[in-house]
């Protein structure tokens, strides 16, 4: 029962004893009741990716997020000699525009 009903019901419990507790903070303007409530929610927050991330890794897949060296969007010719921006004229270099 690790990846199961119980835990993530127990992650949404913390995460509303933070709501509650924050909620009930600005009720009795009891900045410590806040600050409780604020770090019991990114506990419970904690526990939620915990739980997904467990139930996930069940199906076998490695779900790590890729980063690009390079955007896909640009040419082989900006690759090659950078692209600029052409709106504001940064890619003119030291040059002044003509008379």
């Amino acid at each position: 029962m690790k990846g199961g009903l119980f835990p993530r019901i127990g992650a949404y419990a913390v995460m509303a004893l933070g709501f509650w507790l924050l909620f009930q903070a600005f009720e009795t303007s009891n900045i410590l009741t806040g600050i409780l409530g604020g770090a019991i929610i990114i506990v419970g927050m904690y526990l939620m990716t915990g739980v997904w991330r467990d139930m996930f890794a069940k199906f076998g897949g490695n779900y790590q997020i890729r980063k690009e060296n390079s955007s896909s969007d640009d040419t082989s010719k900006e690759k090659i000699e950078g692209a600029g921006n052409l709106i504001d004229g940064s890619d003119q270099g030291g040059e002044l525009p003509p008379k």
